[in-house]
């Protein structure tokens, strides 16, 4: 486990974007579906702790998501080779698809570290947050800060602007069940009045928790929903960890949103010949687009 001090209150956005001629000269019609993604990649190390970012942005690429949500995102941390993760995922999803990514990172926890600033490798403290990747322009970026140091990170996109796609990574193991409901607490009312759209993440806790209850009442689980359509993928049990059948991982979503689900998958990366990524299982959900003539 890492060695953290403070945990700041203040979050940093950073964006990096495509230029608008570069987008131009690359712009495509919306495709007929939206695939979004969620994975805690777990630092970018794989499930033993081994560091590996390549193999992370392999799995990624392999998710022909249009938007993808991530957990445990570092920068400036030495067991990480002081990457800045998000932007190499950028680069890297940009090399490996020809598509024209943007991101967003946004901190949460923030430590007194300066091991790489140091050694002259880093530019700052070590850090350890959320981002958010597109391929294609984001049109808004909004943040909320949530007990404990905490962050749900808010993101649309030009091809789908009145669904926003929320992001967040909720305090982890049993004893902090009562964290956990304060969390919530601050990000349902937050999450609604951004309108109706996608909630994903690691949440640490099962779908039957007591502390879930209101995420349940605003949103559907795409997991649950899924074997209504005899269109779930990947692990049978919809687990997202590793050997565990547990499943904590998320994307849900308003059943008001002008998206249709067609299917959820829990990756196994280890049929994508990658092995164990990280201490969590991917979760890629396929949706639909509503047509002008369906909303009528």
């Amino acid at each position: 486990m890492r060695s953290l001090r403070v945990a700041l209150a203040a979050v940093a956005l950073v964006v990096v974007a495509a230029t608008s001629s570069r987008w131009a000269a690359s712009a495509l019609p919306p495709r007929p579906i939206f695939r979004v993604a969620t994975w805690n990649i777990h630092k970018g190390a794989d499930r033993t702790g081994h560091y590996h970012l390549d193999r992370t942005i392999d799995a990624i690429a392999s998710f022909d998501a249009d938007v993808v949500g991530l957990q445990e995102v570092m920068r400036n941390q030495l067991e990480s080779n002081c990457d800045d993760q998000a932007a190499r995922i950028a680069e890297g999803l940009r090399r490996r698809t020809g598509r024209p990514w943007t991101h967003v990172f946004v901190k949460g926890w923030v430590s007194d570290k300066r091991d790489c600033e140091e050694r002259g490798r880093g530019d700052d403290v070590e850090v350890e947050g959320l981002a958010f990747f597109a391929a294609e322009p984001m049109i808004a970026k909004e943040w909320a800060h949530l007990p404990g140091s905490r962050v749900a990170v808010e993101v649309r996109v030009a091809s789908l602007p009145q669904v926003p796609v929320v992001v967040t990574h909720l305090a982890p193991n049993r004893d902090q069940q009562a964290l956990r409901a304060q969390q919530l607490a601050a990000l349902m009312p937050w999450a609604k009045r951004r309108g109706p759209g996608l909630l994903i993440g690691d949440l640490n806790a099962e779908a039957d928790a007591s502390e879930l209850a209101p995420v349940f009442g605003q949103y559907r689980d795409g997991w649950a929903e899924a074997p209504a359509r005899d269109s779930t993928r990947g692990f049978a049990t919809g687990q997202t960890r590793p050997r565990r059948v547990s499943r904590i991982d998320y994307v849900l979503f308003a059943p008001e949103i002008d998206v249709t689900l067609e299917s959820v998958e829990a990756v196994d990366t280890t049929k994508l010949g990658l092995g164990e990524v990280s201490d969590h299982n991917p979760v890629v959900a396929t949706f639909r687009r509503v047509t002008r003539d369906e909303r009528r």
